[in-house]
């Protein structure tokens, strides 16, 4: 895409790698806007993960979002701090807990739902074919293979 003056525009030239860290950093600053006082780069995005699937334990969130799970803890001590999220302990595993919002985190995270939709809708993700997606997951998965297997390499593991 050219400007108006026909040169083109920084997007053009910009490596793809960059592209992908704009299009990241610009959701970020999108998300800021939110009335919720609520961090969206971890404890947002956790919230609409826990209220959409059963059975989701702290574990299960850290392997998700490739956290760690001390992230994972401090992001949900927040939370439940906030009394979005209740911890129930595993009638199978009672070493493990069963994540499970709350009334006040079900509508807070159905309405960061519908805004992080609107913003999809918006820049045009929700027009991408699953080829495409599953591509962007395929090249996610290798770079974070080679990461692992230079830590490897690196660390003698």
């Amino acid at each position: 895409m050219t400007s108006e003056n026909n040169e083109p525009d920084k997007f053009d030239s910009m490596p793809f790698i960059a592209l992908i860290h704009h299009i990241s950093r610009n959701k970020l600053k999108y998300t800021m806007k939110n009335p919720n006082q609520i961090d969206m780069v971890h404890e947002g995005l956790y919230l609409m993960e826990i209220n959409k699937r059963k059975n989701l334990s702290q574990d299960d969130l850290a392997n998700m979002f490739g956290q760690s799970k001390g992230t994972i803890a401090k992001a949900l001590k927040k939370l439940e701090d906030k009394e979005y999220v209740e911890r129930k302990i595993d009638e199978n595993n009672r070493r493990k807990y069963i994540l499970k919002t709350t009334k006040k985190g079900k509508d807070l995270a159905i309405l960061l739902t519908k805004d992080l939709e609107e913003w999809e809708r918006n820049v045009g993700i929700d027009k991408l074919d699953e080829e495409t997606k599953n591509q962007l997951r395929q090249i996610a998965r290798k770079s974070e293979e080679l990461l692992n297997d230079n830590e490897e390499i690196q660390y003698g593991k």
